[in-house]
């Protein structure tokens, strides 16, 4: 199956079983080029805000996966402004079979449990450890970032 048609699954999954924390489409008429929005978790630092990203799809999907871009400033271990650290977006790591429901479901997860404690995860050090070791800390300077730049 051609790129164009795996994206097109993907869409019409997405248009036929919409999800209640997350959606995306194409931006235009670029088919490879998406916009998605992630509500933030109720529970979390996040809760009550809107958060932006962009997904570009290769010329090689679904072998390769897409790139993702964080949009909407947030302080999170695995979020380092424009870069996602998750496993599914790794090409050593992905799966052909991913739908981009399952990894904006994974990316949705990823706010309510940070990848902090394993060696293999990718992650921001210093959030991380404050995520850690701190966490009432890390709870309260997040909240502040969604409010400032993810709220109204």
């Amino acid at each position: 199956m051609a790129p164009k048609a795996w994206i097109m699954t993907h869409l019409r999954e997405l248009v036929r079983f919409p999800a209640s924390g997350f959606s995306a489409g194409p931006v235009a008429e670029d088919i490879y080029e998406w916009q998605a929005t992630l509500l933030g978790p109720p529970s979390s630092p996040y809760e009550g805000g809107i958060f932006f990203i962009s997904i570009r799809f290769p010329s090689d999907y679904p072998f390769k996966p897409p790139m993702v871009l964080w949009k909407t400033p947030i302080l999170h271990p695995n979020i380092d402004q424009s870069r996602v650290f998750h496993p599914l977006l790794v090409t050593a790591t992905w799966k052909v079979g991913t739908t981009v429901k399952e990894l904006l479901q994974a990316l949705h997860d990823m706010l309510l449990h940070p990848k902090v404690e394993e060696e293999e995860d990718n992650y921001i050090a210093d959030v991380a450890r404050m995520c850690v070791l701190e966490p009432e800390r890390f709870k309260k300077e997040a909240r502040l970032m969604t409010e400032q730049h993810a709220m109204n």
